[in-house]
């Protein structure tokens, strides 16, 4: 169902390109950071195309597509800033846990979310520059580095970066292939499934280790003896 979502939404992106050109790249790289399962790595290969067609040229395509994908990230950031340290400490201790039967499975905790304030205070820069070019997380990114009050202008900076650095490449393979531009799109594929993969088992991961540490507390709490 999911590749049916996927190639539903590579269409709509491949007629809304074609029919108003830079309008509709900037269109989608702003929501495809609003909205992370919008497929750009079809969108730039594409408009690639349209540039080997001499619809459009690359420097226009690659500059609007950066301008989209800036935009809707600061619009994240905003979100970040406005809910700040203590704003999203008081959700993780609110929202992190869930109840399953007669476990409290605790998905993030405060003490998690702290030692993340650490590092991405410490990092924040290359961080946001290497998620920009992860699937899902390169647009998420941004509310953290809005809750952490990370500089506008590193943030811009490293966004922009990244952004381009996913960007460019893309868009000059689908000019370079011309006509033959989908047969990037195997490769890509594979480039985000890999990363789905990667993603869902560090989830799975945190998972059973938080179902493992909520069975531990309820097995010594049932035999602690009672006061």
């Amino acid at each position: 169902m999911l590749t049916d979502v996927v190639e539903a939404l590579a269409a709509g992106l491949e007629s809304l390109v074609e029919a108003v050109g830079l309008p509709g790249v900037l269109i989608i790289a702003l929501l495809e950071n609003l909205f992370p399962p919008t497929p750009s790595e079809f969108l730039y290969p594409l408009a690639g195309k349209l540039v080997y067609d001499g619809e459009l040229t690359a420097w226009s395509v690659i500059l609007t597509g950066v301008l989209g994908s800036l935009a809707g990230s600061l619009l994240y950031y905003g979100l970040g800033y406005w809910l700040g340290e203590e704003r999203a400490r008081q959700a993780i201790a609110r929202y992190g846990s869930i109840r399953l039967r007669r476990w409290t499975i605790t998905i993030v905790s405060t003490n998690d979310y702290d030692r993340a304030l650490v590092l991405f205070e410490r990092w924040g820069g290359p961080l946001v520059l290497i998620a920009r070019l992860v699937p899902l997380v390169h647009s998420v990114v941004s509310i953290p580095a809005g809750v952490v009050r990370m500089r506008l202008p590193s943030f811009v900076f490293y966004t922009a970066l990244g952004s381009l650095l996913w960007i460019a490449p893309l868009t000059l393979f689908g000019m370079w292939l011309g006509s033959q531009w989908e047969d990037i799109l195997r490769w890509l594929n594979v480039y985000t499934n890999v990363w789905y993969v990667v993603i869902g088992a560090a989830l799975a991961y945190w998972i059973v280790r938080r179902v493992r540490a909520a069975r531990r507390v309820a097995r010594e709490a049932a035999e602690s003896p009672e006061l």
